[in-house]
Parts: C-alpha cells; structure tokens; sequence
C-alpha cells in the first residue's frame, strides 16, 4: 500500500523527576482517527487519517515519569477519501513505529541532559492476539 506522511507532531511531553520507588507505569497506546482537516488535498487522492500515540510511562525504578501525546497525519493513497477501512495489525505497527521511536528519542536525550546518562526505552507491541482468555 502506498503511504504518503506528514511530519511527526509532538503534542506535549512532560518529563518529571519522581521517586524511583513510584508505581511502574507503561501505558503507550496507538489510536487512529479520520483526518478531516484536508482542505488542500482532493478527495482523490487517498482517505487521510490520524495515528496518535498517546503515553504514560514510569519505568521500573527510574527516577522519571513521561507523559504526552504524539501524532502524525498519514494519507492512505490506495484507499478512497470516503472508503471505510481497517488498518491490519502490521500496517498499524509500520505507521506507528516512527511515534513511539520519536518518544525513545527524546527521553533518551532528556534523560541524557537531566541524569547525566541517557536511558532507553524498550517497547514490544501488545496487539492483545496472545492474550489468555479465562471461560
């Protein structure tokens, strides 16, 4: 499928300084929405959606937490403007790879700048197939 991207936006990020002893959070989600705001670009040229990846995020005895929202506009050249589509699972971890690298980035140069030493991140995607279900 052919995939035109606009720029990766940062919405917000907060960085606090906490108790490396604080509760573990690790709340990174990707949701998808209808563009709307596409007054420049012909219907014809492909349906335009929004991935946003927004996040929360202390990790195990660190002395941060994260939070914010980062987004990207994404045009689907392959589908019509009006077609209702669903991503597939490997489509939505493609486009939504750059956003959470984006959020490894930044905290790795901010935790660089504030703790004298960068920390990585590491995500895996949970798209919730191997979950154990209880009957």
């Amino acid at each position: 499928m052919k995939v035109a991207k606009g720029p990766i936006v940062v919405q917000s990020y907060h960085y606090d300084l906490v108790n490396p002893d604080s509760e573990v959070k690790t709340d990174l989600q990707v949701q998808v929405q209808d563009y709307n705001d596409s007054e420049e670009i012909e219907s014809t040229e492909g349906k335009m959606i929004q991935i946003m990846t927004p996040f929360g995020i202390h990790p195990e005895q660190a002395p941060f937490a994260i939070s914010g929202l980062i987004g990207q506009v994404v045009q689907l050249q392959d589908v019509a403007a009006d077609e209702d589509y669903t991503l597939s699972t490997e489509l939505m971890e493609e486009l939504s790879r750059p956003l959470v690298e984006q959020i490894q980035i930044i905290t790795y140069q901010l935790t660089a700048m504030t703790l004298d030493h960068g920390y990585e991140l590491n995500f895996q995607p949970n798209t919730g197939d191997n979950e154990d279900l209880d009957d």
